[in-house]
């Protein structure tokens, strides 16, 4: 036979394709692979040698054996090509329904990150699912079966590609089984389903019916972009150039393709079946398809003599491997938006990495932020969590000072990430203190370590804000509400002048005909403001100026205005009262804490008179001593909270229940 090499493009590739899935027990003799000149290494992985359950704990016995394989394949020179095997699911899956259960789809992302992270990059290409395991058991052809199959293998396709991308990871493919009749069904939904982002008009008769509820919106995942695209072929017989001719031209376009031959077709022992393969990739290229690698199979190493394979010639000059620096650890956005600036953190094993400050501005300058550090990083983020004030509905926040709404599709389509997630920046201040410690607070009363359980959060700032962090079955929930709304009333009678003062300020406020005031409209940054021209009022100023809160608490603080005085007197007696009534109805075993600017730069104000105005409960007044009482010392405790938000949902999203 003659040189091979020489009669096909300088960078045309030839692998070696190995059957099945290697194990640990299974000898690494690479050497005459070598030998024999082949490029590439094509081999599978069995999704139970990782997660032996498809889920959960890791065999870190077989992780180490893949290790071990990509050291020897980069050792000897050649480039590895792993496929992820998924027809060969964990028996426990088998038992939950296979590929016919959705979730299956997560869990085989799951097992594609956990690989990858550990292999990742030292891999030349990766293909999530071999080619022959789309056409699924020959016993189990039903429609409805196949449908769902091929539908959830698809979303899984699609799962476990964003994942590796993720990982900074290229050279992503996806593998076809190339039917030899043109009209081959499953071959022309694969393609048709991958390459133009949706079933086929001609085949949605036949699979609608049989498809899962919602199937639509899957494509946003199936349809995740590949960079090569593996022709197996036909076990029935030798492919025909002009197949790939017509798949180049009417799906894959300019991807390069490559043709990998089937390793359960008899025609193996034909000598000369490798001399068609052959001949099938010199048509196909001369017909211009972007034809780049042909892997060749074997049953076992002792098949390549009888190959009589000679792939002499100069080394081609591709990488080995995934681009040095490419692969990195998953992380996800998190963003404290404001009125006036966003903060955006990047977080890294569950830790802040970074943090960026952007005026928030409009929604298309928002998203451009957004988008901005993701194209910085490189990678799509796995999960973006952006908390805000304001209402949540239906997926979106209507950012009340910012004067906008942001949907977590917005956020989505602009990052590319798998998770996003918007919420109230009090359900963020709520989790902020999820994960407390003694260095992160000052003891206003009570024990210095908050210990777990039930926790309240209130915040004085623009707003009044209330959040509560719920603890059962060892874990955290939070329940939103509108605590900064309760009602307010004069708590001694040289107070209710104020109130009435207040009634021709911010009528609207006020609870019917009552001297009852929404408590924001007092203990708040902006309401403050308020709070001292009543004061004033009642104190027999008929012109009181405006003035800011932080100049009517500075002017407390030096003790130069009286009605300043006053104000702050008001302040936080009340705000102490209110928190104290809050505890009583929570029983915040876990503490009371305050949180943000105006408790951060105005500790003078949290001293006796807050304490014991939040204890004053009369009957109930030794409860309340026995509550826990901070003040939260954590600097960005809206990032805080968004992270550990993040890390909550996403754990629980992967602690799915075994039935």
């Amino acid at each position: 036979m003659q040189d091979i090499r020489a009669d096909f493009p300088k960078d045309f590739l030839f692998g070696f394709a190995t059957s099945g899935g290697h194990h640990a027990s299974e000898p690494l003799n690479l050497g005459p692979v070598q030998m024999a000149g082949f490029d590439c290494y094509r081999f599978l992985t069995r999704w139970a040698h990782v997660l032996p359950e498809g889920r959960g704990p890791v065999n870190h016995t077989g992780l180490d054996h893949y290790d071990r394989l990509a050291d020897a394949l980069l050792e000897h020179g050649m480039r590895p090509c792993v496929t992820l095997c998924g027809h060969d699911l964990p028996l426990t899956l088998d038992d939950l329904g296979g590929w016919r259960n959705r979730d299956v789809a997560g869990w085989f992302a799951d097992f594609a990150e956990t690989l990858m992270s550990r292999i990742g990059d030292r891999m030349f290409s990766v293909a999530p699912i071999d080619g022959p395991a789309w056409l699924g058991d020959p016993n189990l052809r039903d429609v409805r079966t196949t449908t769902r199959r091929m539908h959830h293998m698809l979303l899984g396709h699609g799962r476990s590609i964003e994942a590796m991308r993720g990982l900074g990871m290229t050279k992503l493919g996806v593998e076809i089984p190339l039917g030899k009749a043109e009209n081959d069904s499953c071959s022309a939904d694969l393609l048709g389903s991958l390459f133009n982002n949706a079933y086929a008009e001609n085949a949605l008769g036949r699979l609608e019916p049989y498809l899962p509820i919602g199937w639509q919106d899957d494509f946003d995942i199936i349809r995740t972009s590949v960079d090569w695209c593996g022709m197996h072929c036909d076990a029935r017989g030798p492919t025909d150039a002009a197949v790939l001719t017509r798949i180049a031209q009417g799906f894959t376009k300019d991807l390069p393709l490559y043709l990998i031959e089937n390793g359960n077709s008899e025609r193996q022992k034909d000598p000369a079946r490798f001399s068609q393969t052959l001949q099938t990739a010199h048509k196909a290229l001369d017909q211009g398809v972007q034809l780049k690698a042909l892997f060749i199979h074997a049953s076992g190493i002792e098949d390549l003599p009888a190959m009589e394979t000679k792939l002499r010639g100069s080394t081609v000059s591709l990488p080995l491997a995934q681009p040095a620096g490419a692969m990195r650890e998953h992380w996800n956005l998190v963003a404290d938006i404001g009125g006036t600036n966003t903060r955006l953190g990047v977080i890294s094993n569950g830790k802040l990495t970074d943090l960026r400050k952007y005026p928030t501005g409009t929604l298309p300058e928002l998203l451009a932020a957004f988008h901005g550090l993701r194209d910085e990083i490189g990678t799509d983020p796995r999960a973006v969590v952006a908390a805000g004030a304001g209402p949540v509905k239906d997926g979106t926040i209507r950012l009340t000072n910012a004067n906008l709404d942001l949907s977590e599709g917005d956020i989505g389509r602009a990052t590319g990430a798998q998770h996003t997630f918007v919420i109230n920046d009090f359900t963020a201040a709520a989790w902020s203190v999820a994960e407390v410690t003694g260095n992160d607070v000052e003891v206003l009363q009570g024990i210095a370590t908050p210990p777990p359980g039930t926790r309240l959060v209130v915040g004085p700032g623009t707003g009044l804000g209330v959040g509560a962090l719920l603890f059962s079955d060892g874990r955290y929930h939070t329940a939103s509400g509108e605590g900064g709304h309760v009602g307010l009333s004069p708590r001694h009678l040289d107070e209710v002048e104020i109130f009435r003062a207040a009634r021709h300020i911010a009528p609207d406020c006020f609870f019917d005909d009552t001297l009852v005031l929404e408590a924001e409209m007092f203990l708040s940054g902006t309401g403050l403001p308020i709070l001292y021209q009543a004061a004033g009022m009642a104190a027999g100023q008929a012109n009181t100026p405006q003035r800011s809160a932080r100049d009517i608490l500075e002017d407390a603080r030096t003790q130069t205005d009286p009605v300043a005085v006053k104000t702050a007197h008001m302040f936080t007696t009340h705000l102490g009262a209110v928190m104290g009534d809050l505890a009583v109805v929570l029983i915040p075993s876990g503490g009371v804490f305050l949180v943000g600017g105006v408790a951060e730069k105005n500790r003078w104000l949290f001293k006796d008179a807050f304490r014991d105005a939040f204890n004053a409960g009369g009957r109930f007044s030794d409860l309340r001593r026995s509550f826990n009482l901070y003040v939260s010392e954590q600097e960005e405790f809206g990032i805080v909270g968004a992270n550990n938000f993040c890390k909550s949902v996403l754990a629980r999203q992967n602690a799915r229940p075994t039935p």
